[in-house]
């Protein structure tokens, strides 16, 4: 939370608020929500103004049900200094900062371009727009030379930036200030005047869009992101031996090493605890790709460890690995692509390849088999355009199917082993014709 005192103005408005209230069990707001999603997941990604706008009403709707002071909800000001005061977003801001270098890169590019000014305010001042092509410190300092008196910092954010210029200070990387920003880009939308569109202030809509879409969508419930699963799921996915008894998730049965990462993990996103061997989740549900890229972010070296720990494994590529391990094929090395290359694994010999591959296309032929090595070829009627993601999600997938019939799956391995292939037939000998073997008179 933001600390010093020319820096509250960033969240004055929200007074000693914490966090807003979760509006969880609110079916009129999730309604309400869902259509202004559904608008700005199906708009036009080129139509950047009209997908913030939704996105804007949805974030607002939600944040007015759950803030303190009913009679101000119509006041967006308010709102949007509560949503920047709010502790749970700030956390989750910090915490995507910390594990995720692709946001974490996104917010140090957006950051070090700030402050944002308010376009009718440049316009006003005969301010021409910030060219991209040039430096954008020289237009803030041409900027920064219009300002009177300390009111005018309500045409900039974050409202503290010519503070933290003036003692030779970066502006912080924290939520409260990277949120007013976004605000500011928002008013922007409906204030910046007919040469908006032109603005170089326009530049910052479609990372402040993808900031706070990213950080403002854990809070959707299970309905309505498709992505969140069970945690029983995602422990599975991940090759977690995770079992749900009496209702608990239980991990009795897993290393004492990966229950040491799992603990790593758990701190690392804030998920809950584990205790006694039970894992006592924070919600019910995780958002698969925070899981997934906090165990992206807190992997070891894969030059020590056993063939089993989960903490030198790739993301997703562990737990497909490590359930195949489980029904008894053996495995020496893999690599999920990384997003670049086809996900791929060798087995210890060829056998186990074979017997792999047959597992894995039992439904659906997706893997091609040579030699040791088992590589994911891709499905349906055009494999190679496969994108990236789409094969990472495969991975994880097989890794849940194999999880979830690993008993089933153990037998069947365990006969195919000793079933003998067949003897292939002796080649029959050719054929001697008269002109081949001529009689001798």
């Amino acid at each position: 939370m933001v600390e010093k005192s020319d820096c509250r103005k960033l969240t004055a408005e929200a007074g000693d608020l914490q966090a807003l209230n979760r509006p969880a069990e609110n079916a009129e707001l999730w309604d309400f929500v869902r259509s202004w999603l559904r608008r700005f997941q199906k708009t036009d990604g080129d139509k950047a103004t009209e997908r913030f706008v939704c996105l804007w009403a949805a974030v607002l709707a939600w944040a007015a049900k759950g803030a303190p002071d009913l009679g101000r909800t119509q006041d967006e000001i308010y709102l949007a200094h509560c949503l920047a005061r709010d502790q749970k977003l700030a956390e989750r801001f910090a915490n995507l900062y910390k594990i995720d270098k692709d946001f974490r890169k996104k917010i140090d590019r957006f950051i070090a371009s700030a402050p944002v000014f308010q376009a009718a305010w440049l316009q006003r001042n005969a301010i021409s727009d910030w060219d991209t092509v040039q430096e954008r410190s020289a237009f803030i300092a041409r900027a920064l030379e219009k300002i009177h008196d300390e009111s005018d910092a309500r045409f900039f954010a974050p409202a503290c930036s010519l503070v933290h210029q003036q003692a030779n200070e970066k502006i912080p990387v924290d939520w409260p200030h990277v949120f007013s920003i976004i605000a500011q880009v928002r008013g922007n939308l409906f204030h910046g005047g007919r040469n908006y569109k032109n603005s170089g202030e326009r530049q910052f809509l479609e990372p402040a869009m993808a900031i706070l879409w990213e950080v403002w969508r854990f809070e959707l419930p299970a309905g309505l992101l498709l992505s969140r699963v069970s945690w029983l799921r995602a422990l599975l996915r991940s090759g977690f031996m995770a079992q749900e008894i009496d209702g608990r998730i239980s991990l009795a049965e897993e290393t004492e090493g990966n229950k040491r990462f799992l603990q790593k993990l758990l701190a690392a996103g804030h998920f809950g605890t584990l205790k006694n061997n039970v894992f006592l989740p924070s919600e019910s549900y995780v958002e698969e790709s925070y899981w997934l890229r906090t165990v992206d972010s807190s992997h070891g070296s894969a030059e020590m460890g056993k063939a089993d720990d989960l903490a030198i494994m790739d993301t997703c590529m562990a737990g497909l690995v490590r359930w195949l391990n489980q029904l008894g094929i053996g495995t020496e090395l893999s690599c999920d692509g990384h997003g670049e290359k086809r996900p791929y694994f060798i087995t210890v010999d060829e056998e186990s390849a074979r017997l792999a591959s047959w597992l894995l296309n039992f439904k659906v032929p997706q893997f091609n088999q040579s030699g040791k090595t088992v590589k994911y070829a891709g499905a349906g009627p055009n494999p190679s355009a496969t994108k990236p993601a789409d094969r990472l999600k495969k991975m994880l997938d097989a890794a849940e199917w194999l999880a979830k019939n690993r008993d089933d799956l153990k037998i069947m391995v365990a006969s195919m082993r000793r079933v003998s292939a067949p003897k292939t037939p002796p080649k029959p000998e050719p054929a001697v014709t008269k002109e081949q073997n001529p009689k001798i008179k």
